[in-house]
């Protein structure tokens, strides 16, 4: 019965995405958008039932420092495998653990809040739009879930489609160059995420005399220790233009400064997730050995990603360009945390992917309504405007201290741990590091206090007067995130006792 219900959970956005395409929806936006509204809603609802019901992740006591994929129960899609892809060792096949599963519910809560959120950012081909939220959806979900490494980077291209689609359609002027942009330097990572990919495959074959792409029966423990490096760095390339690693960051500044509103939300709460994601499943999990060696460098970048992203956040004069370098920043806490090498390290790494995933999505739903209602989003042209959107200067308080690492807030949690990890790692390069990290943090804080001073405090311009306070939806998509966000501030627990590290 799980497995039916994994299936249905995961393809059934792509049906609602069809559902939209047909007749059956005229081009009244209205319609489409309470259908999608109530769909994402019901799908979210799906979601949290099958976890707490349905699934049988097996939730004893392991080392998930390996973070091999062992779900509990895999899923084949019928009617697609057949015995000729058997035979080379392709099966079309979904499983779920505890970081497979804690990625599906975020994928749907941030799909949920996204479709809510762009009610007034979609002004044309509103079936269009939608259904590619909901195909998107069902590629990020199967990337997450499943078990074969071909069906793996099948996803990983599929999903620049939509993307490509989403960014330069619904973007401003300048969107279709930025979305070239961020499909030809996705592509070109993927060309070494193919290679590395098929390096694996083969030397299993090798190794093991069984012909396999299933992520769950490859074992790259008896391969030697060069060979794993040089597979370990093709696909740190791969992984990294997502992330991203500097200097693989080049695309994402103009590709949210240009996306609308709703598309930032989802590339910086979910797209930037799976480079990281990436990392744990096939570096961290499958190339041990060689992941312990250039754990040193790995975490050298990561700490070149928080500096230079914190830097550059600090000196943007437009708040979308400073929200999309903070990721950078923010990404690279995650990326020390992961090649800590430690327990405390990797739940403090998916601590702080779930947490900046609510705070970047929440942050540039924040800059999209102040650029929508005051027609700017130059900070040197803003000021005062707590005084006439109090609702929205409340809910951005929240949302900025929680990404600035305030205690009792999501961030301060991810944020921790991760450092700590680096202070209780084996290695002693990560100890450094981790000093380094706790004083750029504090960057990190001033450029994020700049933001509230400049765009929140000061006189309003007579100009800005007449504008109105948050409405309904954004009320209700900022309150939930603000919601989440306290909630697992003081209780980090509900997420460290699922991932059971």
């Amino acid at each position: 019965m799980a497995e039916i219900s994994l299936l249905i959970f995961i393809f059934l956005p792509v049906i609602a995405g069809i559902t939209i395409l047909t007749p059956l929806f005229s081009d009244n936006q209205i319609y489409i958008r309470r259908f999608s509204v109530y769909f994402a809603i019901l799908h979210l609802l799906f979601s949290l039932m099958f976890f707490i019901f349905g699934s049988n992740i097996d939730m004893q006591n392991t080392d998930c420092i390996s973070c091999v994929f062992a779900p509990d129960f895999k899923a084949a899609l019928p009617f697609v495998n057949n015995n000729v892809l058997n035979q080379i060792g392709i099966h079309i096949s979904f499983g779920i653990d505890r970081l497979s599963g804690l990625m599906m519910i975020l994928t749907a809560l941030i799909t949920t809040l996204t479709v809510i959120a762009s009610k007034l950012y979609v002004k044309k081909h509103f079936k269009y739009f939608y259904s590619l939220v909901f195909f998107l959806e069902t590629i990020l979900l199967g990337i997450f879930t499943t078990t074969d490494m071909f069906v793996f980077f099948a996803l990983w291209e599929l999903e620049l489609i939509p993307m490509y689609l989403l960014i330069s359609i619904w973007g401003n002027h300048n969107s279709k160059k930025s979305a070239l942009k961020f499909v030809l330097y996705t592509f070109g990572g993927s060309l070494f995420l193919l290679l590395g990919i098929l390096l694996i495959y083969f030397t299993n074959f090798a190794v093991s005399g069984v012909l396999t792409a299933d992520i769950t029966h490859i074992s790259m423990n008896r391969v030697n220790l060069l060979l794993q490096l040089v597979i370990s760095v093709f696909l740190i390339v791969g992984f990294g233009v997502k992330v991203p690693i500097f200097p693989l960051h080049k695309w994402l500044a103009d590709t949210h400064t240009n996306a609308a509103t709703p598309v930032s939300m989802l590339l910086a709460a979910l797209l930037l997730k799976l480079g990281i994601y990436g990392i744990i499943r096939f570096n961290f999990g499958l190339l041990t050995l060689g992941f312990t060696v250039l754990a040193p460098i790995l975490g050298l970048l990561a700490i070149v990603n928080v500096i230079y992203g914190a830097a550059l956040a600090y000196y943007q004069k437009d708040i979308k360009r400073l929200v999309a370098y903070s990721s950078i920043s923010q990404m690279g806490l995650v990326l020390l945390g992961v090649s800590s090498l430690t327990n405390i390290g990797y739940s403090g790494a998916v601590y702080h992917i779930i947490s900046h995933a609510l705070t970047a999505a929440g942050l540039f739903f924040i800059v999209g309504i102040i650029k929508l209602r005051f027609r700017t989003g130059n900070i040197n042209r803003l000021s005062g405007v707590a005084s006439i959107a109090p609702r929205l200067y409340g809910f951005s308080m929240v949302i900025i201290l929680a990404a600035a690492g305030i205690p009792f807030l999501s961030g301060f949690i991810g944020e921790f741990l991760s450092i700590y990890g680096a202070v209780v790692s084996s290695l002693v390069s990560f100890k450094l590091y981790a000093v380094i990290g706790v004083f750029i943090l504090i960057l990190s804080a001033l450029y994020l206090m700049k933001l509230v001073h400049e765009v929140f405090f000061g006189l309003l311009p007579e100009r800005f007067k007449n504008v109105q306070d948050i409405a309904v939806h954004e009320f209700i998509v900022l309150g939930a995130l603000s919601f989440i966000i306290i909630l697992l501030g003081c209780f980090p627990f509900v997420i460290i006792d699922f991932l059971n590290v």
